[in-house]
């Protein structure tokens, strides 16, 4: 069914998203001995991990993914850390405390930064609400029918391995993907009872809420100023670059990844400040965390992440203190220490992903077709989008670039997170190479985790470009305040000294929430809205139709057995058939790459029914009984298949619905 427009339903899936994002990772989490901003960060990936770990090895296993299953994985992996945490302790193997952020702050302050991430996650909540629109809220791009009917499948069978969910396009064996996505969707949709539309909208409605969180995660991690955290909070649910442009784009798994990529950071200086079985382990579910979210995340964190380790053994090189190491240790044993305590990490982390490891492998090794993308822009123009975080829509977000180019000049004020600069310049100069020279062989070869895409890319780089901007914001503030601080009628009230840094932060807040129109929710409303038009609103007719989907839900009615398969079109709306029904259909995804011949046969010839043995033969393999033919189709200049053309007349199929847009046949032949 499409989402209803009703506040509870929406209300009650997000909250379950929430929960589920809140409750496997944060018990975890607090097992390890995470605590403060680092286990509210790290809580959502580390649930991530636990469910996409849980879904193939109980699969493996032969036992039903599930609430029940997941909460059973979360209790044992928790007692495990909580054990080895408390065993290492008394042995006096490890002294907690050193991985804790060097310098602290008020409780005023974290109060602060806390209602700055509520704020960047209530736009974000406001930006996917009002870049809906129309009627309902089914997605539209082309990724997305695949992801609802990936959490359908796994909510019906219990399947959570990372095959199961393709075989609703690829049948019989399915496709290899990285599911945490779908896994973590499965349970709120279950968890909720509410239908498959609102559940990818309440995993979607956030998103941004969750770039902030792991960002504040990571500079309170660092030891950044509170004013940095509460920055890099707004800049990350207003920058359109960040989660928004991969949204708009259906690239659901994939922006989930970008989001969560900063916690990688996180988990990082934990260990190597302070190596031990529990920081140890938390660094390796968190890298498998981004696995499973999407086999590119890994990849990015590693790029992102990289630079800290730089600036580290850098630091160690010219003798200046680190955190965690004694005084006048040698830098080669730094380096060695780091290198070698990383290995039984990598270690565990290879053998809990073995089974996406191993997929993986399968899949890039099979004859799943690869297509690279080959963008030709000019160099100074990938410069400019990606210092205007802007790439889909022509107006820039001037405000974040000024900001920019304050952090930029004050980068000597970064201290431990100069790192940064690194990690911008890197993954920019990948974004530039992929956008301006995306066609050639080796660029191809390099991009290929991210599919050559640029706009994967942009999203990448922005991580560490919103970090250098919210430094830009809080450098401002800082200046501000010392201006404000100097004026002689302020140091005549010795009791308005004392608030001039908060007021100060509050006036930059308000200043900027205006001045960007509620950091900039228009345009990334008008941004996401791609998501639910597959084009700007009014531009295009969104291929899943409301004719479509009523005549979806009429299917849901005739009793059709779940070993029958529905004959449609593969480029028009009816491909959500199952996410919204639960009835199979032959074609379960736009995408035809290495479908099953019999559903391309069909697509083809079906119209011949009743002269060619062969379409019969596979109408019979398919256990095919019902036909559901719609109208249009998600590229435009892509008509309907040749096979389910003018049907009417034809005497092996009856009539049993039709409305303006959609009509269902009966085979009855």
């Amino acid at each position: 069914m499409p989402a209803p427009e009703d506040f509870w339903s929406y209300f009650a899936a997000v909250a379950t998203y929430v929960a589920v994002l809140a409750v496997p990772g944060g018990v975890v989490g607090w097992a390890a001995g995470v605590r403060g901003w680092a286990l509210a960060g790290l809580a959502p990936l580390l649930s991530y991990a636990i469910t996409g770990l849980a879904g193939p090895w109980l699969a493996i296993a032969h036992v039903p993914y599930g609430p029940l299953s997941v909460a059973a994985c979360t209790l044992l992996l928790a007692g495990v850390l909580h054990g080895l945490r408390r065993l290492s302790i008394a042995r006096g193997w490890m002294t907690p405390g050193a991985e804790e952020p060097p310098e602290p702050w008020t409780r005023r302050a974290h109060l602060a930064v806390a209602a700055c991430v509520a704020v960047a996650t209530a736009v974000s909540i406001a930006v996917v609400i009002t870049g809906r629109g129309g009627t309902t809220a089914v997605f539209q791009r082309w990724d997305t029918v695949f992801h609802a009917n990936g959490i359908r499948y796994i909510a019906d069978t219990g399947d959570g391995s990372l095959t199961g969910m393709g075989t609703i396009n690829w049948y019989p064996d399915g496709s290899f993907y990285p599911n945490a996505y779908h896994l973590v969707g499965a349970l709120v949709y279950q968890l909720s009872g509410t239908s498959v539309p609102v559940t990818l909208n309440a995993v979607t409605m956030p998103i941004a809420g969750l770039f902030a969180l792991a960002m504040v995660a990571l500079v309170r991690q660092l030891g950044g100023r509170a004013v940095f955290g509460a920055s890099v909070a707004l800049v990350a649910g207003g920058a359109t670059t960040g989660a928004y442009e991969s949204v708009s784009s259906g690239l659901l798994p994939f922006a989930l990844g970008i989001v969560l990529t900063p916690l990688a950071v996180v988990a990082l200086q934990r260990f190597v400040v302070r190596p031990g079985v529990d920081t140890g382990a938390v660094l390796a579910l968190s890298a498998t965390g981004l696995l499973a979210a999407h086999s590119s995340a890994l990849f990015g964190a590693l790029l992102f992440a990289f630079p800290l380790v730089v600036q580290r053994w850098y630091r160690a090189l010219r003798g200046k203190r680190l955190d965690g190491v004694p005084e006048g240790r040698p830098a080669w044993r730094v380096v060695g220490g780091d290198v070698l305590r990383m290995v039984p990490v990598m270690a565990a982390a290879g053998v809990l992903s073995a089974p996406m490891i191993l997929g993986a492998i399968t899949f890039t090794s099979g004859s799943y077709p690869y297509h690279a993308w080959g963008s030709h822009m000019p160099v100074w123009k990938a410069l400019a989008m990606l210092a205007t975080f802007k790439q889909v829509l022509p107006v820039p977000q001037l405000w974040l670039t000024v900001f920019l180019a304050v952090g930029v000049l004050t980068l000597l004020a970064l201290r431990r997170m100069r790192w940064v600069v690194l990690s911008a310049l890197g993954l920019s100069a990948l974004f530039v190479v992929v956008a301006c020279f995306g066609g050639e062989d080796w660029v191809i070869t390099l991009s290929r985790p991210w599919w050559n895409d640029r706009f994967r890319l942009m999203a990448l780089a922005a991580i560490p470009m919103c970090l250098l901007a919210a430094h830009g914001m809080s450098e401002a503030q800082r200046w501000v305040a010392k201006l404000a601080s100097g004026r002689a009628w302020v140091r005549a009230r010795p009791w308005l000294t004392g608030r001039v840094g908060l007021a100060t932060a509050v006036l930059l807040v308000v200043a900027m929430g205006v001045l960007t129109g509620g950091f900039y929710r228009a345009a990334n409303a008008k941004t996401v809205s791609l998501l639910y038009y597959n084009g700007l609103p009014g531009e295009t007719v969104p291929p899943v139709s409301q004719d479509e989907i009523d005549a979806m839900e009429h299917l849901g009615t005739l009793g059709i057995p779940a070993d029958q398969k529905v004959l449609n079109d593969r480029m028009d709306g009816t491909a959500w058939m199952y996410a919204l029904t639960g009835v199979h259909p032959v074609a379960g995804h736009y995408d035809a790459g290495v479908a099953p011949p019999d559903a391309l046969y069909l697509a083809m010839h079906f119209g011949d029914y009743d002269s060619d043995p062969q379409v019969r033969a596979a109408t019979q393999r398919l256990n095919i009984h019902y036909v559901l033919v719609g109208s249009g189709t998600i590229r435009r200049d892509t008509p309907i298949a040749p096979g389910l053309r003018h049907l009417d007349g034809h005497d092996f199929v009856r009539e049993v619905y039709r409305n303006p847009g959609a009509v269902i046949y009966q085979i009855v032949l």
